[in-house]
């Protein structure tokens, strides 16, 4: 999804939507903790904040208006929106779901066998209309109704064990967020996004003015 002239900004504990034709703000919010990142997904904006004891708090808006979607303590690894359907996996090591329309959460459940020996978090993607976790060690088919997982392989031509980077069906990058153990960086997303996967909108479409 392109917006021509309107990026996303963030200043201290500030975040709002900038016109650059018109040059002003668009719609402007407070975040209560300090912001570790912020990435585009479509027409949703996830901003990840964090306190001083390191909790993290995810926080999704509405692109156009600044309005809240969805307001989650998750330090989120790994995500895909597909189907009005949060699907994440987070730093505690669980694969989480939530509703974006009703914002309430469908399930949480521990993952079982999937983290790599070395602790590089495991992936989540969409193909096909499946959704798998993923890590070097194993691949695991999710049921998008309860999260129980079952074992598997990616389809044909997909090699668990080898594949570093992955952008899905709607061009966001797979698992391109980092959580340091001290908590002080919530994620990093800089080339996520929803629109051309050539371009990518991370950070709210095209800069220019």
């Amino acid at each position: 999804m392109k917006s021509k002239n309107k990026i996303i900004v963030c200043q201290d504990k500030e975040v709002f939507l900038y016109n650059t034709k018109l040059l002003r703000k668009e719609w402007s919010l407070e975040i209560k903790h300090k912001v570790g990142g912020i990435a585009r997904f479509d027409n949703l904006v996830l901003i990840s904040s964090y306190n001083w004891w390191g909790k993290v708090f995810s926080r999704f808006i509405n692109f156009s208006s600044g309005e809240t979607v969805l307001d989650i303590s998750e330090n989120i690894l790994s995500l895909l929106i597909y189907d009005d359907k949060l699907y994440f996996i987070n730093k505690d090591k669980e694969i989480g779901c939530y509703s974006i329309i009703r914002k309430t959460k469908i399930f949480k459940v521990t993952s079982t066998g999937l983290w790599s020996w070395d602790g590089t978090p495991p992936k989540i993607a969409l193909i096909n209309k499946n959704i798998y976790a993923f890590s070097k060690r194993k691949a695991f088919k999710i049921n998008m109704s309860n999260g129980i997982q079952s074992e598997t392989q990616l389809p044909k031509g997909l090699d668990n064990k080898s594949i570093s980077a992955m952008v899905d069906e709607f061009q966001i990058n797979i698992n391109t967020f980092s959580s340091s153990s001290s908590g002080d960086s919530a994620f990093i997303a800089g080339d996520a996004g929803g629109g051309d996967a050539g371009g990518g909108d991370a950070g709210g479409g095209d800069g220019g003015g």
